[in-house]
């Protein structure tokens, strides 16, 4: 080659010179720029990968912002559901009494309960005290029955005596006739126990009850007093009648 420049001419020569300083300069634009391109693509290539892996995180943010946003919506959707039962419970408890009426009443009731409780225990204090009074009263009862019946006995005792006197009279017995007669109103009012037809029924019913006190055998002893003052009444009276008969009948007996 270089032969075959040495037969060129100078200006031939300095032709080629100028062709090949030229394309030299063609070749280092070239490669300068094929430089500054590799440098542009490896900034780009830079700036790509540094833009994904942003991409990249905003991705993941925004998928962790979905997600948050899903629990938050959840979390709302609750709530919501939670508020629509409480107000339909609120609704309910408003159409109830207040909480402190309620709580007022409560202790009204419980007020109730306990003076109930206490007229409960001294009404069954009075009704223990009445079931004393009344068997008390039933003794005492019972022990005038017994007493009356006493009396009674004796006093029909005296009655039946009594009739039988006067049915005596009546039959023409003019010995007991003179002997009614001839008693006194002291004789008659004599006790029982100064007879001898009566002998002593007051000691007898006194000393049969044993739960007779002194007021009862002075009550005793005065029912049977007063018995026979009517049972001598009685046969005052049979005498009283039986001469009265007489004497109407000596009179017919004269006419």
């Amino acid at each position: 080659m270089c032969s075959r420049h040495s037969r060129l001419s100078p200006d031939e020569t300095q032709q080629a010179c100028k062709q090949v300083l030229q394309e030299v300069r063609w070749f280092r634009h070239t490669i300068q720029a094929a430089v500054q391109s590799q440098r542009r693509c490896m900034q780009e290539i830079r700036l790509y990968t540094e833009q994904q892996t942003a991409l990249e995180d905003q991705i993941g943010e925004a998928r962790a912002e979905a997600a948050r946003l899903e629990d938050s919506l959840e979390e709302s959707r609750s709530h919501k559901r939670h508020k629509i039962a409480y107000d339909e419970i609120a609704s309910e408890a408003n159409k109830r009494p207040a909480r402190a009426r309620l709580e007022a009443e409560i202790g009204e009731i419980n007020g109730e309960i306990e003076q109930l409780v206490q007229e409960e225990a001294s009404y069954e204090a009075v009704t223990r005290s009445l079931h004393t009074q009344y068997s008390v009263v039933v003794d005492e009862l019972t022990k005038l029955a017994d007493l009356s019946k006493s009396a009674l006995n004796m006093q029909d005792l005296g009655i039946y005596l009594g009739d039988g006197e006067m049915h005596a009279e009546k039959a023409g017995f003019e010995g007991n006739l003179h002997a009614s007669a001839g008693m006194t109103p002291a004789t008659l009012h004599q006790p029982y126990d100064s007879h001898d037809d009566f002998g002593t029924p007051i000691d007898n019913v006194i000393l049969d009850d044993p739960n007779a006190s002194g007021e009862d055998r002075t009550d005793a002893r005065s029912d049977a007093t007063a018995a026979q003052d009517d049972v001598a009444d009685v046969g005052m009276v049979a005498a009283e009648e039986e001469g009265e008969e007489g004497e109407c009948g000596d009179e017919e007996d004269e006419e």
